[in-house]
């Protein structure tokens, strides 16, 4: 019973731990700019098709218990012949008590169905924020290059100034309207991955990208994290917590609880019968005594059941050493997602402080040379695509440090953000 409210807890805990996983920046239960990521997550939690067949197994599983708590039933037997009628009742007895560990069986299947239920719905809710957040960013990308479409038009003018002025070539005006053609074709497309995105995120509770008029979020609000050692202390007091670890331990009560069962199926059942005959010919009656059981002892291995223990020991033993290898997994895992996130914000950190400025400044600085003829046209356009590509360097780092600490919390089953 401890194991089946551990699960019971997983799935409890999923809903709200996939709800508390929201950073504030998406924080809010309505807006008039366009779908949360906690309505996102919401939809996916009433509407997803996988989520909603889990009732059904439930009930499957407390049938199949509800079948496993049940005795032999009494049997009548009726026998007519030429000169004798006979009528007799039996009752067979369950030995190795087969009930009970019946109902240990269904028991441990309902345990493992809650322990895959809590990662199921944890794994779905994490692909919605994946797909949420993929387009959120193709927004973001989608803005910086409106942005830097108005900037080539603007250069273009000036360029085309510049040539009727007869300071620059004609092929240099040809080169930027060229590079402002490119442009405005990207963003056609660009506007068309976000119609598709938009799609993918509303097959997750059954909807269309026509549902989705504009996902409200910022990328650039990272969440806020415990430092490395508070993070390190609560994955080393947690680990045995882990929904996946959770699920092995359910695996391997199945396991052990399925030999129990076998074990008990290779003891014998014991029959009773009680009758009365009646004698035609004589009209005399008399009492009928019937007992029996099968000669288990008599068979070759002196049990039937022999195979089946087998198998289930040999279940019993790859279950206890994948408790084992997943703990380790898990531990490797953990520390594998924390260092590529630490890798991420350090590189967002840098382009957002250091780099980003650097160029945004070298920009200016270039524009302003052009104007003044010490510079050519094609290291104008060169400073405008170095700003334009660390943007975009910025925006997938954002992505990543979310996508990262969403893949912790779902390992971890919990939220790791700060209130911010």
């Amino acid at each position: 019973m401890r194991l089946f409210k551990t699960t019971c807890r997983w799935t409890t805990l999923s809903l709200s731990i996939y709800l508390s996983f929201i950073s504030p920046a998406y924080a809010e239960t309505k807006t008039k700019t366009g779908l949360t990521l906690k309505q996102a997550l919401q939809l996916t939690l009433d509407h997803n098709p996988e989520l909603n067949l889990y009732p059904l197994y439930l009930r499957k599983a407390e049938a199949d218990l509800q079948q496993a708590d049940t005795y032999p039933v009494p049997e009548g037997e009726i026998e007519i012949s030429k000169d004798e009628a006979s009528l007799t009742l039996s009752q067979s007895f369950e030995l190795g008590n087969k009930r009970t560990r019946r109902m240990g069986f269904s028991n441990a299947k309902q345990q493992q169905l809650q322990a895959e239920f809590a990662i199921t719905r944890l794994n779905t809710m994490a692909e919605t924020s994946r797909r949420f957040y993929q387009v959120l960013a193709l927004q973001k990308q989608s803005s910086v290059l409106e942005t830097r479409i108005g900037q080539e038009k603007r250069a273009l003018n000036i360029i085309n100034q510049r040539a009727n002025a007869g300071a620059v070539l004609q092929a240099d005006v040809a080169n930027m309207a060229l590079r402002l053609a490119r442009s405005e074709n990207t963003l056609e497309q660009l506007r068309f991955s976000i119609k598709d995105a938009k799609s993918y995120l509303a097959l997750m509770w059954l909807g269309t990208g026509n549902d989705i008029n504009h996902i409200s979020g910022n990328l650039a609000n990272l969440p806020t994290l415990p430092n490395e050692e508070q993070l390190a202390e609560r994955i080393n007091n947690g680990l045995e917590q882990l929904p996946d670890y959770q699920l092995q331990v359910a695996l391997l009560s199945l396991a052990e609880s399925q030999l129990r069962l076998a074990q008990a199926s290779g003891r014998a059942d014991f029959n009773l019968g009680l009758g009365i005959a009646h004698d035609r010919n004589t009209n005399d009656q008399s009492l009928i005594l019937t007992a029996s059981m099968p000669l288990n002892f008599l068979s070759a291995d002196g049990n039937p059941n022999r195979g089946r223990i087998n198998s289930a020991q040999a279940q019993q033993q790859v279950s206890l050493e994948q408790v084992e290898s997943k703990r380790q997994e898990l531990k490797l895992a953990l520390s594998r997602i924390q260092q590529n996130l630490r890798k991420n914000i350090q590189l967002a950190k840098r382009i957002n402080t250091e780099l980003l400025p650097l160029t945004v400044e070298v920009l200016s600085s270039t524009q302003k040379a052009f104007r003044q003829g010490q510079y050519r046209v094609s290291q104008w356009i060169d400073a405008q695509n170095q700003v334009f590509n660390l943007e975009q360097d910025l925006i997938n780092s954002h992505v990543r440090i979310f996508n990262q600490v969403l893949e912790l919390e779902r390992t971890l089953g919990q939220s790791i953000v700060r209130d911010q």
